[in-house]
């Protein structure tokens, strides 16, 4: 997903700077939490799906904020309790809608794709 991301926005430029390297470190998140202890062709469970959904969001707003805060202050504010209020409020819905977007697209293509050692046959 990471890589698919970083080839998705070399194509379209991105309107801000903290876009590309933000998704990209986003993708690899998810597939690493959804790599990371997992055997090959075993069935994605919903809660796996779930937290693979809210590292990545973490991670997302961790990274843009990070650049945003570094090279850009007066966006958020000068003030620590401004900085504060901006990257909790930020991670914390960042987390929230990656959570809510993975539960939705589970249960909408969830059974719509087949699983893995489903044998896929033409009607």
């Amino acid at each position: 997903m990471g890589v698919v991301c970083g080839i998705v926005f070399l194509a379209v430029p991105a309107p801000a700077p903290y876009l590309l390297p933000s998704t990209v470190i986003s993708g690899v998140v998810f597939d690493l939490a959804l790599i990371i202890g997992s055997k090959y062709g075993e069935k994605l469970t919903q809660p796996r799906l779930l937290v693979a959904a809210g590292l990545s969001g973490l991670s997302e707003s961790f990274v843009g904020l990070f650049i945003i805060t570094m090279f850009t202050p007066s966006i958020l504010g000068r003030t620590f309790d401004a900085l504060a209020i901006a990257w909790s409020a930020d991670i914390v819905l960042n987390i929230v809608l990656s959570i809510v977007g993975a539960f939705i697209a589970f249960r909408y293509f969830g059974n719509r794709v087949p699983q893995a050692g489903t044998k896929v046959t033409s009607q």
